[in-house]
């Protein structure tokens, strides 16, 4: 009996203990993640700490302050878990030391209302200054025209009238003789097919008419745009006639406005030229 005392007592007395240790664990590891969040924000107040300080805005500079504080709230209440006294945020060298306003890019983002009110009175002045150096080069460039049109109008010179003597013009016009008649005409000169569907031809019939008592071997040249073909006889026989056929291959020519003049010449006189004009519209 009394041994079965003693070992209940001992079970009792090892039970408080092992309580106390599962308390005291819980208490340490509790404490590390407090410490491990502690060290968390605290990077992340450094980081927005030295982006306020290079914020291009004062908008996004205020935005920056704002989770600041929401962090500095954090670790207060990280204390109030721990049972601490609110304890005073980590300050990184960003808040304690100044902006240096001569480096490039670290200008103050709120500046005093002195330089405010200096900027805007020398505004003004600005403005003044580039209005009064406009209106002195128009004036400058209305000078140099006016120059120019005094030298232009003094370098001009008094035009001398021509007299012609009537009886040299009556000699020049009878030595020269009258241009000699065509030898080849083209009935009608010109002609315009209207429009030619790609894929489709459009024909025209043009007279040749040889002017001459002597028959007349004559050669179409070829068009520039390879889309026109001719049937004709090679020889017009003295004071003949003949028929010529122009034909317009839709599917070579290209796209747009159609404009060939076509030419039309002699193979045993270079004299004898004569053209017509086709125009079309490809669709």
């Amino acid at each position: 009996m009394t041994s079965g005392l003693f070992f209940a007592g001992m079970l009792l007395g090892m039970s408080d203990e092992f309580g106390t240790v599962n308390i005291k664990s819980r208490s340490a590891e509790r404490a590390r993640e407090i410490e491990v969040m502690r060290e968390h924000y605290r990077r992340h107040r450094e980081a927005l700490s030295s982006m306020a300080d290079d914020a291009p805005t004062e908008h996004l500079a205020g935005e920056y302050r704002r989770l600041i504080k929401e962090i500095d709230l954090t670790f207060t209440k990280l204390d109030e878990l721990e049972g601490l006294a609110p304890a005073v945020p980590p300050r990184t060298p960003s808040d304690t030391q100044p902006l240096r306003r001569t480096e490039p890019g670290r200008r103050p983002l709120i500046s005093s209302p002195a330089a405010a009110a200096h900027a805007a009175d020398d505004e003004p002045a600005s403005a003044q200054s580039r209005v009064l150096m406009i209106v002195v080069a128009g004036l400058i460039v209305l000078a140099l025209i006016g120059w120019l049109m005094w030298r232009a109008s003094s370098d001009e010179r008094p035009v001398t009238p021509i007299v012609e003597d009537a009886e040299a013009t009556d000699t020049v016009a009878a030595a020269t003789p009258p241009p000699p008649p065509d030898l080849l005409a083209l009935a009608p000169e010109s002609h315009d097919f209207g429009v030619v569907r790609k894929g489709t031809r459009a024909a025209r019939q043009f007279e040749i008419v040889n002017t001459t008592d002597n028959p007349i071997a004559i050669k179409v040249a070829r068009s520039a745009c390879r889309c026109l073909y001719y049937d004709y006889a090679d020889v017009i026989a003295p004071n003949g006639r003949e028929t010529l056929t122009v034909t317009i291959d839709g599917s070579k020519a290209q796209s747009g406005q159609l404009q060939e003049s076509v030419a039309i010449t002699s193979s045993g006189d270079a004299s004898v030229v004569a053209s017509f004009q086709v125009s079309a519209t490809i669709r």
